[in-house]
């Protein structure tokens, strides 16, 4: 579709700038983020077809649709995967695929994120496909993700190729290589039993996902959804890390593993039946975050156009609410108040600018001209 000479409304906190290139990411193509250790990565959940062991995937965990695609977390060769045999395809690093287990290493089985994706797509408009950024390390504690880290030198089994390479800016380029494509549009964090890596949890986990929102031009009012460890062996570390971050962090919800099922033989991890229900909790808890003008749901149409209110550049300051401006990929570029004008005035190209006030839901889109 060519939108490079026409006007239109996108009314989930998008600047419309007519002057961008036709290369424009799909607003209706939804991206998460899913980081953390070997729970969120797949880890211990089995990966064969058949059998009776609590690892044992089984033929739904292969049904999978076109609509739901992962960004390849590494490189595997043909026949990785095997488990799901409609899927015995080679994957490069970085590149989109239709999802299916693993989403993570190779060889690793069921994830969060298998289950997620497919709740997901079972709840949300039929014209939305999802996007899933896998980027958990198996093993690794929280502060391996930290900005300005380096030098990690993971072991290949935690990753096969990403070396000494810092893992937060892993993680953030493979998001800003997703937001060529679509939207950001939550992040998913499942981590804790390698423990706190010498620091406090909670506020190392709000420092990681600012700097994400920062980096990547993400709104404040982003969803975040953190996941239980297992309640068996983990109760205290729900409550004081997990459960306490959910309650400090906006937008922040907490995906229960109360009555999740659990490996038998290892005290870290869930089964393949645990992890599937994990990842509707997942789901479940990012939709409770999230209304339905910024996820649609099934069933129903594109909503209504707001008021829209025309102004000056310079009749900006009179206006009595917070605005933020952001570029068509989403990205941040001014937060201003009444009263400060300058910087809004700055940012504005000639041509038409569509700014959303970030007070109220309810608010009217803003239509500025030069």
């Amino acid at each position: 579709m060519n939108t490079c000479r026409k006007t239109f409304l996108i009314p989930l906190y998008t600047v419309i700038l007519f002057s961008l290139p036709y290369a424009d990411p799909d607003p209706n193509f939804h991206c998460y983020l899913l980081f953390g250790q070997s729970n969120m990565a797949g880890g211990g959940a089995g990966v064969s077809i058949g059998g009776s062991g609590s690892g044992t995937l089984i033929a739904a965990d292969c049904d999978t649709s076109p609509r739901v695609k992962v960004l390849a977390f590494c490189d595997c060769s043909a026949g990785s995967g095997a488990a799901c045999t409609q899927y015995k395809k080679s994957r490069t690093a970085d590149t989109w695929y239709t999802a299916y287990p693993a989403l993570h290493s190779c060889d690793e089985g069921i994830s969060p994120g298998d289950y997620f994706g497919k709740t997901m797509l079972d709840s949300v408009s039929d014209d939305i496909s999802i996007g899933l950024i896998p980027c958990a390390l198996s093993g690794q504690a929280l502060n391996v993700f930290e900005k300005g880290g380096s030098n990690f030198n993971l072991p290949t089994w935690a990753h096969p190729t990403l070396g000494n390479k810092s893992p937060y800016t892993w993680m953030l380029e493979r998001c800003k290589l997703a937001q060529k494509t679509g939207v950001i549009k939550g992040i998913l964090l499942h981590q804790g039993e390698s423990g706190s890596g010498g620091g406090s949890w909670v506020t190392m986990a709000g420092g990681i996902i600012d700097n994400l929102k920062k980096d990547l031009g993400l709104p404040d009012t982003l969803p975040v959804v953190v996941g239980e460890l297992r309640a068996d062996n983990y109760k205290d570390f729900n409550t004081n890390n997990v459960d306490k971050f959910a309650q400090l962090y906006p937008h922040c919800g907490v995906a229960s593993s109360a009555g999740l099922s659990v490996q038998s033989d290892d005290q870290w991890h869930f089964n393949a039946a645990g992890m599937r229900e994990l990842g509707k909790r997942f789901a479940n808890e990012l939709l409770k975050l999230s209304p339905e003008d910024y996820i649609p749901r099934k069933g129903t149409t594109a909503a209504a156009p707001r008021p829209v209110r025309t102004v000056s550049a310079n009749a900006l300051g009179t206006l009595q609410e917070e605005i933020t401006m952001y570029t068509l990929q989403g990205r941040e570029r001014v937060i201003r108040t009444s009263g400060h004008n300058a910087s809004a005035v700055e940012a504005i190209r000639p041509g038409n600018v569509y700014i959303i006030s970030r007070k109220g839901r309810a608010a009217a889109e803003i239509m500025v001209h030069p």
